[in-house]
């Protein structure tokens, strides 16, 4: 069996998520979860008063995702306008999903190796 190179742009698996927190390459995170750099990180956002610097992790860096799912909770809410233009200013890909539908999709964008980062609200 040939072994895959593990990509430059480091992606964790989502394992599990729900009763208010992730387990993420196999450690449970408690709470809401950014997904950058490799690794799962606590984040404080308001799910229902989100801004562009809830996500300035992603956009204010040189080397930027190609997408970032983000998981908004139990039902979709789309971001205010402001976020969603900042990151098409950015040339970040958003793709908003409830949570359960996001985890499943960064894995398998993850899987692809693709550049993919991850917000997520706990459920």
């Amino acid at each position: 069996m040939r072994r895959r190179e593990t990509p430059s742009y480091a992606v964790p698996p989502i394992d599990a998520f729900g009763e208010g927190g992730f387990r993420i390459a196999g450690a449970r995170k408690d709470g809401s979860q950014l997904i950058v750099d490799g690794a799962a990180r606590p984040w404080a956002a308001d799910p229902f008063a989100l801004s562009r610097q809830d996500f300035a992790v992603f956009l204010d860096r040189a080397d930027k995702p190609d997408m970032v799912v983000l998981g908004v909770g139990t039902t979709l809410k789309h971001p205010p306008a402001e976020v969603r233009k900042a990151f098409r200013e950015a040339g970040v890909g958003l793709e908003v999903l409830d949570t359960a539908t996001a985890c499943r999709t960064y894995n398998l964008l993850a899987g692809e190796a693709r550049r993919v980062c991850a917000a997520l609200i706990a459920v």
